[in-house]
């Protein structure tokens, strides 16, 4: 996978991380960031600051995830207690109409204009997981069901490309 035009910053500050995205938030990635966050949740965080500043595209696997983890596991109701709130920070035009389009902007708060996301003390850079192909597409898969149970309007957007990954994992490849 490459990974180089992708960049994952951690500041942890109780009960919130400041989380910044770097090139691309895309496929290879959205692995690491859900179970980034899962690691966070555990640990009592509350509240993610995710920093789209730097942040040039994101593709929809990654919008899904987002979606998954701010929503919690069923879109039709509330997200559950302990489910951190997600702050997005300053995401350009191109990913916040993403957002839009694909109903995850109901989702999460929205703040542009900001300076800075957090405390200006080094962040840790998060180092991408090892992953097969068969995990990618599984995350992909799983993204992509999920926004199509978020908006109805996202079935005919992403039907043929879940079908096509659930023949590629019943096929065992």
């Amino acid at each position: 996978m490459n990974t180089a035009n992708s960049r994952i910053l951690v500041l942890v500050e109780p009960p919130t991380a400041f989380i910044r995205c770097v090139g691309r938030a895309g496929a290879e990635r959205a692995r690491d960031f859900k179970q980034l966050v899962g690691r966070l949740e555990s640990q009592g965080i509350r509240q993610v600051c995710l920093d789209l500043t730097e942040c040039k595209l994101m593709d929809s696997t990654f919008s899904g995830v987002l979606a998954a983890l701010a929503t919690g596991p069923n879109p039709a109701v509330a997200p559950p207690p302990g489910c951190p709130e997600f702050v997005l920070v300053n995401p350009n035009e191109r990913v916040r109409d993403l957002l839009d389009n694909l109903g995850v902007l109901p989702r999460v708060n929205v703040l542009e204009g900001q300076t800075s996301a957090g405390p200006t003390m080094p962040a840790v850079e998060l180092a991408p997981g090892s992953q097969s192909r068969d995990e990618v597409r599984d995350a992909c898969l799983d993204a992509h069901r999920f926004l199509m149970a978020l908006d109805p309007r996202n079935v005919p957007k992403f039907q043929e490309l879940t079908r096509a990954l659930e023949v590629e994992k019943a096929a065992g490849g």
